[in-house]
């Protein structure tokens, strides 16, 4: 199975330690000021960080991630979509009690997401861009 359970439980776990860091920090820091813009662009680096980590603790490389970032981001995409309907629905407080703020909150880890995608994708290209040597 290529350790493939292991990177969706991943996913579900990252998802719950982001939305649970959000629940607080949210209202923190999109206030529209200077911490909104720092918090935006650690969002961005966030996956420079904890790709390499997966990539060890599960035995490969930070160039052969973009199959375990996709099984790590489905399950955690869903969960946020999910919670970004429920939280504006007013049928939940999973990221904040007023609507704009879920919004917020769940488009800024949805951009986490599409960061986690972007990074391992130049990773990916890196290691395609070097030249083959044939043994012939």
């Amino acid at each position: 199975m290529d350790r493939k359970f292991t990177f969706i439980t991943t996913g579900i776990v990252l998802w719950f330690l982001a939305a649970f860091v959000m629940h607080y920090l949210g209202p923190i820091v999109f206030d529209v000021g200077p911490k909104h813009i720092g918090f935006w662009i650690a969002n961005f680096f966030l996956p420079v960080l904890v790709l390499p980590i997966v990539a060890s603790l599960t035995g490969r490389t930070k160039n052969d991630m973009v199959v375990p970032t996709l099984l790590i981001t489905l399950p955690a995409m869903t969960l946020d979509s999910v919670a970004i309907t429920f939280d504006t629905m007013g049928m939940s407080h999973v990221y904040a009690s007023t609507p704009s703020l879920s919004g917020l909150t769940g488009g800024f880890l949805l951009f986490a997401f599409a960061s986690f995608f972007f990074w391992a994708l130049v990773w990916h290209r890196e290691s395609r861009c070097k030249p083959e040597i044939n043994g012939s």
